[in-house]
């Protein structure tokens, strides 16, 4: 799907018009760059859907990326106050619920209602993020989900009655898992083309096809490492919910909006290559915080080698221009 925006003579003619603009000189020698390079956020965000956005990770580590925000506690407010499974997750009922959907708004609620994000409210927020992972499991599963529909509107519905309360960070975890593991599968491919192409229009980089498979390697055991490490499972969550938010943006596009579908698709690669620097970044705080051996001995291992950080360095920047005059 999102190969169609490279894929059109209008997008070639952008990309070789762009090729001056675009050359960056890149010294491999910039080693105290590199370890002090902390890679922007993208410019594009979610169209607004009642959900706040937030990392979430140990509140000793991370709480200070997030500034106080009252809407964060009007959402603790409305998951407490509701036991309609589709309000929990804020979300309208209606006769087909993709899988995406219900993984955006798992994703954007979970984030929203953290324990890590309320220190001073942790049991209203531990309450509220058990009843969006209930809501999540229930509505995710279409043999759940239909008896839970077949009520009648006028009962009332003890959401842990129906489910257990025990399990919310095992399904934050599998949603987590599940959306990278989607995106590997289905878009992989397409960020290697684009760092191809971007590569081809930046020769100075020296990406090459090496480069690209290192990156894409890094990606990979990513996958791996967070099956066992909880800290990975946290840096990826806000990136994810971003990724999603960014698909989902770029499925209401016309085939047509050429333009639209080159930027979303240049986002796209743009969070693909923060994933590796914000789990490094993670892990790194948390081995200071509490020692190397916080999450396991593993954790402790560098995910990117040094020349592998200052190409994802390199590409970002060029794709950050061309992010700029789409």
């Amino acid at each position: 799907m999102f190969s169609y925006a490279f894929s059109t003579g209008k997008s070639s003619y952008f990309c070789s018009q762009s090729s001056t603009y675009f050359h960056l000189p890149v010294d491999e020698q910039e080693d105290k760059d590199i370890e002090n390079y902390e890679r922007r956020y993208i410019t594009w965000t979610a169209e607004p859907s009642g959900l706040s956005s937030s990392s979430t990770s140990n509140p000793s580590i991370h709480s200070s990326e997030t500034p106080y925000d009252p809407r964060r506690y009007k959402t603790l407010r409305e998951v407490l106050d509701n036991d309609d499974l589709y309000k929990v997750l804020g979300i309208a009922k209606a006769t087909h619920l993709d899988k995406s959907t219900l993984r955006r708004a798992y994703l954007s609620r979970s984030r929203a209602c953290h324990p890590d994000k309320f220190p001073a409210d942790e049991a209203d927020a531990t309450l509220a993020f058990q009843k969006v992972a209930v809501a999540y499991d229930i509505l995710s599963k279409p043999s759940s989900r239909r008896l839970y529909d077949s009520r009648s509107p006028s009962s009332s519905y003890d959401v842990f009655s129906a489910h257990p309360a025990g399990h919310a960070e095992e399904t934050f975890r599998s949603v987590i898992i599940g959306v990278f593991n989607d995106f590997l599968d289905g878009d992989l491919e397409v960020i290697r083309s684009l760092l191809k192409a971007i590569n081809d229009l930046n020769p100075a980089l020296s990406l090459g096809e090496e480069g690209i498979n290192s990156v894409l390697t890094t990606l990979q055991r990513i996958r791996q490492r967070a099956l066992t490490c909880r800290t990975c499972i946290y840096a990826l969550h806000s990136e994810l919910s971003r990724l999603l938010e960014v698909q989902h943006a770029l499925r209401q596009l016309s085939y047509f909006d050429l333009f639209g579908r080159s930027r979303l698709t240049i986002q796209l690669t743009r969070i693909t290559l923060r994933l590796p620097i914000a789990v490094e970044k993670a892990i790194a705080e948390q081995n200071i915080a509490y020692g190397a051996d916080a999450d396991n001995a593993e954790a402790g291992a560098p995910l990117l080698p040094s020349k592998v950080t200052l190409l994802i360095r390199g590409v970002d920047v060029a794709l950050e221009k061309m992010e700029k005059i789409l």
